[in-house]
């Protein structure tokens, strides 16, 4: 039985924008379940690098089905570790050439071979990374801060993410790595996208910020990959405060980024490469050891939830929403809707303030899309059109969804849409 709805009541004029149901409310463990693990970290005074950090990232390799799972900051700082640990580990990639000589670094060259180049009196990257535009700005932030140049391509309309196809044709004898996204928690195709990566003895990076909760073929989303890197900031389904994973079954990669989250020491005091502070506390690794118990009963929830949306704005003309690929299970991490104003005769922004008046609160993702950020515009050539990228970023709609969301808000919040699709009809 899902719970009567709390936020049913009417709101008069002046406090119409007050927001009665937000975007996103953490799924937290209780407070029983995490009161002794606190109490514990105080007593001991080991407020980093201790018991509960070893006990988690054990727990999450075993969740994920990975050699190792190396837990950092953020979902951000993995992403920038990542990059770097591959760059130095390509080409001798001692680790794993022995057993696993299937690891693409054996053969892979290192990230920065190409150096810079000289542009207009100013230096620009030359290595470039293939990977889409309609994901989160932190994904082309990790790349560019790597002195690697952003490739950008076009996703699938359906999925919104990457398809091998655009990716493989993007590839040139610059490309230096291959990166995708689990976009809105929906799997995107790691089979495809590794096997056109070691066709071109090329890492895969995955920002799976959206991953965790995510199911493929009836396992969680985060082997297969060179290396997958996950979120766990409060709008996940895997919620440690803040705090990023990074996946990966190479012995070598997890090495350099355990060194490279401790600034890079060797554990003499010497910086074998610069590094970062990329270290989780033991308070983050404790929440997120307790969430990780109940995961499984967040992404059911989500997923009964999303299930509830589709039934309700089902038949309503120009209105769609992500779709999961065959064997993929999303942890919607998200439930985005797209609105062709064209067929349902209102705008996506029209829609969201009709729900804002409502005290409903949404989000744009991704608008506008990373090509055309500030930051990143000056690495996409104009000539190159991202059609469906553009169009998503303009007609997506995120509604609410998590533990606070009931039937009771799915029913408000599709009688609103449909109301307004309606009401455009006449």
């Amino acid at each position: 039985m899902m719970p009567k709805s709390s936020a049913t009541s009417s709101l008069g004029p002046s406090s119409r924008l007050a927001v009665r149901v937000p975007f996103v409310r953490p799924s937290l463990p209780p407070l029983s379940a995490l009161a002794d693990s606190y109490a514990a970290i105080i007593q001991s005074r080991m407020l980093t690098k201790g018991p509960f950090l070893d006990r988690f990232e054990r727990a999450l390799a075993d969740h994920l089905g990975v050699r190792h799972a190396v837990a950092v900051s953020s979902c951000t700082v993995g992403l920038m570790l990542a990059y770097k640990a591959l760059d130095i580990a390509a080409g001798r990639c001692e680790a794993c050439a022995g057993d696993r000589p299937a690891c693409p670094l054996v053969l892979a060259e290192p990230l920065g071979r190409f150096g810079m180049a000289r542009a207009g009196g100013r230096s620009e990257p030359v290595g470039e990374v293939v990977m889409p535009s309609f994901t989160f700005l932190a994904a082309p932030a990790a790349v560019v801060w790597n002195n690697l140049r952003p490739v950008f391509v076009d996703v699938d309309p359906d999925s919104t993410n990457v398809t091998p196809q655009s990716v493989a044709a993007a590839i040139t004898p610059r490309t230096v790595a291959i990166a995708a996204c689990h976009n809105f928690g929906n799997p995107c195709d790691v089979s495809a996208l590794a096997a056109i990566a070691a066709e071109h003895a090329l890492p895969l990076v995955i920002d799976a910020a959206h991953g965790f909760g995510a199911r493929f073929e009836g396992r969680p989303v985060g082997a297969g990959a060179t290396v997958q890197v996950f979120s766990l900031s409060p709008t996940k389904l895997l919620v440690a405060g803040e705090g990023g994973v990074v996946a990966t079954d190479c012995d070598c990669v997890a090495r350099l980024i355990r060194l490279g989250r401790e600034y890079g020491n060797d554990g003499g005091y010497n910086a074998a490469f610069a590094g970062v502070n990329g270290r989780m506390p033991e308070v983050c690794a404790a929440t997120g050891l307790a969430g990780l118990e109940i995961l499984e009963e967040v992404a059911a929830r989500r997923r009964q939830i999303a299930a509830l949306y589709r039934a309700g704005l089902a038949g309503l003309p120009g209105i769609g929403w992500v779709k999961e690929a065959l064997g993929g299970e999303s942890s919607f991490k998200d439930f985005s809707i797209t609105i062709d104003s064209t067929i349902s005769g209102v705008s996506r922004d029209g829609v969201r303030r009709a729900l804002a008046e409502q005290g409903i609160e949404t989000r744009t993702y991704y608008d506008p899309p990373c090509h055309r950020q500030t930051a990143f515009e000056q690495f996409h050539d104009r000539r190159q059109t991202l059609p469906v990228t553009d169009a998503l970023s303009a007609t997506s709609l995120s509604l609410p969804i998590g533990a606070h969301v009931d039937e009771a808000i799915v029913t408000e919040v599709c009688r609103i849409i449909a109301g307004q699709v309606r009401s455009a009809s006449f």
